[in-house]
């Protein structure tokens, strides 16, 4: 016996030698100052580490928006590895476990497995995990220890190295260029995903991005994971890492034995962490548990405990100092930097690296690991206690999404999203879809398809309330135009397995038009609004140009559209990003050729366009712009105003759909709205035309549909949208963004036919 014992260890180590480390197959000191991997090298390790090891496998979850190999990989016991299927299909039945009786689910708990899935850098820039990533595979792929064993043993471990494998690329090949100059470590000069920038953390119910439609169905359809954590990193200046427990306000929607999950394995992280004595950690901070877009976010609705990890950033692979005076709080949960309840051990300054990310990410990844082995079998039973209970929450009620509506391809896109998500949705032979509530999903359901109200939480009697994260609403219906009605269910219908929405009215309407010449102003540093609408233009075959200030400057001959998206109006003509009173000014300097704004130059180049028949659009912020530019009857209300505020809601407007840009639309629709513009009009003279084509409502008590808002009176009988003629061209303001992240449908049409405007 001790023979074969020692045959054993001696075959455990042979195998460890022959699996290189990451740093021993790059050929540098992986989370070394200065030194990245790339993500293609990423990637090279992995297969390299799945070919050396059992207990490594890698999964394509397909093609990135550029084309690149999307990985995740799979790490676990051999004795897992060769019965993944099973256990897969072990977490497909916890997670909805409909006909299962109470002992046949307590045995599925008991037999399974726990599945955690761990995703790294979906912000390009917070590179430090995909570095990590490497070395946890690494290190759980060859250790021999019986703790490790005993955690794969009872965990099937998926690692995403990177959510955003182009942006990745992105990072890499800039800071490299960079090394040993001034602008190392510096931002990029465009968006670090190609349409969406750090966007790509907003898009887990709308799946507008490959990246994220891709892990999603590896997620909802493939995995059934029962935790999920999202490694990030965020400012310099302030603590250390930010470990949930979450922020106040949540959504009391989430089934509460979601937060406690959250806690747990938080807890265990922190107190892993400071064993180690590594200072900075943080809970309650900032993070809310409330808003529903985000990366591990959408899961809490579906019965996946999702984590965020924010880790304190370094310039990319570069060392910073931070001095001591530097620290500061004053954020939600930690007003003054100093030792409190939730920030026991604060950090008191100096050198921070990359290599210091990476082993506080590493401590805590290990963490998890360590608590989800400890409580596989709570873990696998407490997914079927909150399915179970969004069953009985659903009972006998269902939506039904009417054939008969005014936008039917709208509402057969968002019954194809709903169906892309994992929900169940049947159709009856008259052509509307029903979607029934007695299934697992049914609070996700509740979630998308009805109003916000955002729950207005005090941490003292008589002070304010704390403001949303992000934006305070996602009622899909209200923003894509489509009837969704709450009814009951009294019969089954076909079930729906697939749905190819028809193509929009609007552009129907368009098709047999040439194609408009468009050109959209694209800011050095990039612009996420930028980024959505050439997403937008491309979805809907369009090929927009984006322009940079040197090419605007240069003129826009052969242009018929050009589109100011939501960039504040400093930024376009100055090139400085607008900050609030008294806040500072810095930036980091981009190299020079990346530098420019329009400045006179610009302003003259627009006005010739429009004057000579070209169509000018702006959205939003990009409004501020035109006016101060154009001579033309219309100021914003707002530009001043401090007794305003919105963080991102859904409200009422009243539509003139007699113009050309509003033609086909509804009376009466709901706009997203999230920065201070309101239009105030006058009769102009008689060198153009005037419209006004949006109007908010008359009383403030009807203008909020879903989300939060304070000061609406400021928008009553304001206008949200208008057009003129000016010289021989056209100018439409939206006081909004009509593509805001791709949800908003009902405004869609505006932007189309404005792209057509005059081409009649």
């Amino acid at each position: 016996m001790k023979r074969f014992l020692l045959l054993l260890l001696f075959a455990a180590a042979a195998n460890a030698a022959t699996v290189q480390s990451p740093s021993q197959f790059l050929g540098f000191e992986v989370g070394a100052d200065r030194k990245l991997a790339d993500y293609r090298q990423i990637v090279s390790y992995f297969h390299a580490l799945a070919a050396a090891s059992p207990r490594v496998r890698v999964e394509s979850l397909g093609k990135t928006t550029l084309g690149e190999d999307f990985i995740m990989a799979v790490v676990t016991s051999e004795g897992n590895m060769r019965n993944l299927e099973r256990i897969r299909e072990t977490a497909r039945k916890l997670a909805d476990p409909r006909g299962l009786s109470e002992e046949q689910v307590g045995q599925l708990a008991r037999d399974g497995k726990a599945i955690i899935l761990v995703t790294c850098n979906i912000h390009s820039s917070e590179i430090a995990s995909s570095q990590m990533a490497m070395e946890w595979a690494h290190a759980l792929a060859t250790a021999n220890d019986a703790e490790t064993k005993r955690r794969l043993d009872n965990v099937v471990l998926l690692i995403v190295p990177s959510l955003n494998p182009d942006g990745q690329i992105m990072i890499t090949d800039y800071y490299r260029k960079f090394l040993g100059t001034r602008y190392e470590g510096g931002r990029l000069p465009w968006l670090y995903h190609h349409y969406v920038g750090h966007d790509n953390n907003r898009d887990w119910f709308m799946l507008t991005q490959a990246e994220t439609k891709e892990l999603s169905r590896a997620v909802y359809h493939e995995w059934y994971p029962q935790v999920w954590v999202d490694e990030h990193q965020m400012g310099t200046d302030g603590p250390r890492m930010f470990i949930p427990p979450f922020a106040d306000p949540l959504d009391p929607t989430v089934h509460p034995l979601i937060w406690r999950e959250v806690n747990l394995v938080g807890t265990n992280m922190a107190f892993r962490l400071e064993q180690q004595n590594k200072a900075g950690l943080i809970y309650g901070y900032s993070f809310d548990a409330y808003w529903l877009g985000g990366t591990r976010n959408t899961g809490w609705w579906k019965n996946i405990t999702g984590l965020l990890l924010e880790t304190a950033s370094a310039r990319i692979a570069s060392p910073i100092t931070i001095d001591p005076s530097e620290l500061h709080g004053g954020q939600k949960g930690l007003i003054d930097y100093k030792a409190t309840i939730n920030h026991p051990h604060p950090w008191s300054g100096g050198t921070w690296r990359m290599r210091d990310i990476m082993d506080y990410e590493r401590i805590a990844s290990d963490a998890l690991l360590e608590t989800a082995a400890d409580r596989r079998e709570d873990l696998l039973r407490d997914v079927a206690v909150r399915a179970r209970a969004a069953v009985a929450f659903g009972g006998t009620k269902a939506y039904r999404i009417p054939r008969d509506q005014h936008d039917w391809p709208s509402a057969q896109f968002l019954a194809a999203l709903l169906l892309e998500h994992g929900v169940e949705i049947e159709q009856s032979d008259d052509g509307d879809y029903w979607i029934p509530m007695a299934q697992p999903y049914s609070r996700f359901l509740v979630e998308l398809l009805e109003p916000q109200r955002y729950p207005e939480v005090r941490l003292q009697a008589g002070k304010e309330i704390l403001r949303p994260y992000d934006v305070a609403t996602w009622t899909l219906p209200l923003a894509m135009g489509v009837t969704v009605e709450k009814t009951t269910i009294k019969t089954s219908y076909k079930k729906v397995t697939e749905i190819k929405p028809e193509t929009k009215e609007v552009l129907r309407k368009h098709a047999s038009q040439p194609k408009p010449r468009i050109a959209i102003y694209n800011p050095w540093g990039g612009a996420l609004d930028e980024g959505w609408t050439r997403w937008l233009l491309d979805t809907y075959g369009f090929t927009p140009k984006s322009l940079h200030p040197q090419e605007v400057k240069a003129g826009l001959q052969n242009l018929d559209v050009f589109i100011l998206p939501d960039v504040d109006k400093e930024e376009i003509a100055t090139g400085k990003r607008a900050g609030g009173e008294g806040a500072m000014k810095y930036i980091d300097e981009l190299p020079p050729e990346n530098r420019g704004a329009l400045e006179k130059e610009g302003a003259q180049a627009l006005r010739t366009f429009v004057e000579n028949g070209g169509t000018l659009l702006a959205f939003n912020a990009g409004c501020d712009y035109v006016i101060d530019n154009f001579n033309i009857p219309v100021r914003n209300v707002l530009a001043k105003a401090a007794d305003f505020s919105v963080p991102g809601s859904l409200v009422r407007v009243k539509v003139r759909n007699d113009h050309p840009v509003t033609a086909g639309m509804p009376e009466e629709t709901a706009i997203y709205i999230d920065h201070p513009v309101a239009f105030e009009t006058t009769s102009p003279g008689g060198e153009m035309e005037r419209w006004v084509l949006m109007t908010y409502p008359d009383d403030a008590r009807d203008i909020l549909l879903s989300g939060w808002i304070s000061g609406e009176e400021r928008l009553t009988r304001k206008a949200a949208a208008v057009a003129m003629t000016f010289g021989k061209g056209r100018i439409v303001l939206f006081g909004f963004r009509p593509q805001h992240r791709g949800q908003t449908h009902a405004t869609f049409p505006m932007i189309f036919n404005a792209l057509y405007w005059g081409r009649e």
